[in-house]
Parts: structure tokens; sequence; C-alpha cells
């Protein structure tokens, strides 16, 4: 069966210094999968080979079976692939309503989203349905009219979700979404991600710190240390392999 993301041999080099060095690693139609590893890793330089952030230097990543080796970001968005950031970045100024809207004229590609920031194009009825479903799916519609520099990080993380949402993605590339939330935030965090997936269908990537939300969230798991695929399987097996409690220097329990 062809994953519908695969990297194979992913090598990435800095200044001599290997960051990546012949990592493989795929994500089936509807999987969750996650990425962990120490700090230093490598899990940043993956996610930015994966999203064509960054070229590798050898390897090659392919969506459904087609290499997009030499395809941007906005290509390989625009064909399925949805991603979150690490740090919240969300557009100043606009609703959370607003701030879906421009992702769908994103998606659509018309040039004139700015025009909705200064009242100057009103969004037609299926782009507010579009992010009606989206709010709803996420459980934030009476959020909708708020502004975006209002919201708790929680409720931005979910926001974020949304406008990766928005992009109708068949893989969405989640980077540390529990960085800053604390252990009630990461459970509720999950609990959405997880039904909004069984709503939809679509696969996930998770890359994050927190082993246990990797545990409580993801069916299958990689480990990178120093820049080198240390492990990859079935989560619980993972978690439990000796190389990787080495690696985290058996500091964590899952619970």
């Amino acid at each position: 069966m062809t994953a519908l993301l695969d990297a194979s041999g992913v090598s990435v080099a800095f200044s001599g210094i290997l960051a990546l060095d012949d990592v493989s690693v795929s994500v089936q139609a509807g999987e969750r999968v996650g990425l962990i590893g120490p700090n230093g890793a490598g899990k940043t330089t993956l996610f930015n080979c994966l999203l064509g952030i960054l070229r590798p230097d050898s390897g090659r990543v392919t969506l459904n079976g087609v290499d997009v080796g030499g395809w941007p970001v906005h290509r390989r968005a625009r064909a399925g692939m949805g991603r979150t950031f690490q740090r919240v970045e969300l557009f100043s100024d606009t609703t959370v309503r607003e701030h879906l809207l421009i992702a769908e004229r994103v998606r659509n590609g018309t040039g004139a989203f700015w025009k909705d920031l200064v009242g100057l194009g009103r969004p037609r009825p299926e782009e507010v349905a579009a992010s009606e479903e989206v709010l709803e799916l996420l459980g934030i519609a009476e959020l909708a009219a708020k502004p975006v520099e209002s919201l708790s990080l929680g409720q931005s993380r979910l926001v974020e979700v949304g406008r990766a949402l928005m992009t109708g993605p068949q893989i969405l590339l989640l980077d540390e979404p529990s960085s800053g939330l604390d252990r009630d935030e990461t459970q509720a965090l999950a609990a959405t991600l997880r039904a909004v997936q069984d709503s939809k269908g679509y696969a996930v990537l998770l890359v994050e710190h927190d082993v246990s939300l990797v545990a409580d969230f993801t069916e299958r798991a990689y480990v990178l240390d120093s820049g080198a695929l240390i492990a990859g399987g079935a989560t619980g097996d993972v978690l439990a392999d000796p190389a990787v409690r080495r690696a985290y220097l058996g500091s964590f329990e899952v619970s």
C-alpha cells in the first residue's frame, strides 16, 4: 500500500554536521503517528523537510506516491498538507471567524483575502459555511466573534488547528501542540483532535515533547536521537524500548 506521506533516506547537514542521517518515516491515510526525541534530535529539521521549508541533501519526500521534493510550501499545502506551529502564529486584528475565512481564501487562491481585514470584501456563503463547520467541529463556535488577541493559549491552539483544517488537509502536521499548556488543557486538546480526526478521517503526524500525549493520542511512533532514527513501531512498544528510555535519560513514565 502506498503511504499517504513518505520520507525515505532523508539526510541534512549544516556546516558539515549531520542534523538528519538517512531517516525514513511514513504515515498511512487516517493514521495518528508520533515523532518524538530529546532536544536537538532533528525533529524540527525533518518536519521542515516534509513541509518544503527545507530541502534535504539526500532522500525524497512523497505525498500519495508523488515526489514533492521540488514543490514549494504553498503547493504542498494545497495538495493536502496542513500544519500548525510550535509557537502560536495567528493573524492579528481579526476575529476567530475572520481568521478562518482568511485561511479559506488562501486555500482557494483568490488573492483577495486581505480585503476582509479592511472591510472591502464580503465572504461568500460557502466560505461562511466552511468556517462555521470547523468552529462547530472544534467546539469553539461561541468564540467566533472574539478577537484572536483575547483568547487563552489553549483556545489559540484550537484556532490554529482550525486554520489548518480550513485547507482541507489529507494529513495534519502538528508541531508541539501541547507547548505551554497544562495537563488538563493538553488532555482536552487531545480529545478534541481525536474527535475531529474521527469525523474527518485525515491523518496526523504529531511532533511532540509530551510523551504522555503521544502515548494517549498516537497509534505508531518514531523516535529520533542525534539525527538518527532509533525506534519505530506501535507506540506502546516504542515507548517501552530500552534505547528510547536511554535517549530520554530514563526520566519519563507513561500513565
